[in-house]
């Protein structure tokens, strides 16, 4: 499967990629503004969150309803997000209309019009969505285990904030961070699909002439904590559970990156895997199951996530540790090796027909690990790679790693009480 991306960095700092797709009919564009909640200050949470919601509600050229109006009466769609590490803005077009969405984009991030009461309008929807993540019990675990964690680094505190912060954020604080991406951070410029990478070139040069470059990449900060928290919730009727680690990225090489995708999905990664099987097929345990992982520039996560009956809360846990140690003992079933690889080469094929896929992919990578891989490279070390290597690797990470589990369960007169050893115990 051969890409063909090229990239070119504008005088401005811009970085602008492309993967270049023949047969494609779109094309997905975006620009990626690397700072995210992970890099505010205490009285900032929330704000990069809060940014990507304003810039929709208009521009010194556009309404929020010219922008609605210019990508999806084109029949295409616009969308951000926010993570810990990023905030990222993109458009799925038509080819030829690639050159709109680079300017719908580029108007919101250059001349947004951040106003007083569009802001305040906006204020009461993001506190409206914090309120739906809040009724999600699975949600909670996962931001309780952030903040216990990584406690003393910036991953601890959730991506939208309290209400509370929400609520003391000020205009100020949003035209500071407004001048810090038009005159400071970096921006990345990524497309896939049909598109021109020398257009694209030209496009961004006039698009974003007054950007301007004074400053770095924010810094990142990493510190783990081994930590059991436990938190009660009276409209809820299982308990929630969240356990993982993290660990350092410089102990992890791109064959160790490759390594620790190939656990991750045959522990956790769909009805197959190793944590289904146990937890839900052999035991009935839960409904859902599965592990997750997130990856920084500076650090990697890893985590299972699941709920039940709070009765059997402590058997599910020991189910689910004890798969990964028993992986961690004995390595791989018979073919369970050879079906991973399958399973994610499959996956990564599926998805090379989606030009968003293949732009937010490109992103992530460009982010997190300053280079993009391409499929061809990840495609050959996936098969090449053996089973003595993973395990070797994996134990290797999970012996540095420190542990934390988190809990959202039942109001009841008895708090369910953990071992902060639960895993190494």
């Amino acid at each position: 499967m051969k890409q063909t991306i090229k990239q070119t960095v504008l005088k401005n700092g811009i970085t602008i990629l492309t993967d270049y797709m023949p047969h494609a009919y779109s094309a997905a564009v975006g620009v990626w503004i690397p700072r995210g909640s992970r890099h505010e200050a205490p009285d900032e949470f929330g704000l990069s969150h809060f940014y990507e919601h304003l810039v929709f509600k208009g521009t010194e050229n556009r309404t929020a309803l010219e922008i609605a109006h210019a990508i999806e009466d084109r029949g295409g769609n616009l969308d951000a997000y926010t993570t810990r590490q990023e905030t990222g803005f993109y458009a799925q077009v038509e080819s030829r209309d690639m050159p709109l969405a680079i300017d719908v984009i580029s108007d919101m991030l250059m001349h947004p019009r951040l106003d007083k009461k569009e802001m305040e309008k906006e204020r009461g929807v993001i506190i409206e969505e914090v309120h739906s993540y809040d009724d999600i019990p699975e949600e909670v675990a996962g931001d309780v285990f952030n903040a216990i964690h990584f406690k003393g680094c910036g991953i601890a505190h959730s991506i939208t904030g309290n209400v509370k912060q929400v609520q003391s954020l000020t205009r100020k604080q949003m035209l500071k961070y407004a001048h810090q991406v038009t005159d400071e951070i970096p921006l990345y410029v990524c497309a896939s699909g049909k598109v021109n990478h020398e257009q694209l070139v030209e496009i961004c040069a006039q698009k974003f002439e007054q950007k301007k470059i004074n400053g770095t990449i924010p810094q990142d900060i990493y510190k783990s904590n081994q930590s059991v928290k436990v938190v009660q919730k009276s409209d809820i009727t299982q308990s929630n559970l969240f356990w993982g680690l993290s660990f350092d990225r410089n102990i992890m090489n791109d064959r160790d990156r490759c390594a620790f995708s190939i656990f991750n999905v045959a522990m956790g990664a769909g009805m197959a895997s190793r944590l289904f099987q146990k937890v839900r097929e052999d035991k009935g345990l839960a409904y859902s199951v599965y592990s997750t992982s997130d990856l920084y520039r500076d650090c990697v996560d890893w985590g299972v996530s699941l709920a039940t009956d709070p009765q059997k809360l402590k058997t599910a846990l020991n189910l689910s540790v004890n798969e990964v140690k028993k992986f961690l003992r004995h390595g791989f079933l018979k073919d369970e090796l050879e079906r991973t690889k399958t399973n994610i080469l499959g996956s990564m094929h599926l998805g090379a027909d989606s030009p968003e896929k293949r732009v937010l992919r490109m992103a992530e990578l460009m982010l997190h690990l300053g280079e993009v891989h391409t499929m061809e490279e990840v495609e050959k070390k996936v098969r090449n790679i053996e089973e003595e290597e993973i395990l070797t690797t994996m134990n290797r990470l999970f012996d540095s790693a420190k542990f934390s589990v988190a809990v959202v369960e039942p109001k009841s007169k008895k708090k369910t009480e953990l071992d902060v050893d639960f895993f190494k115990g």
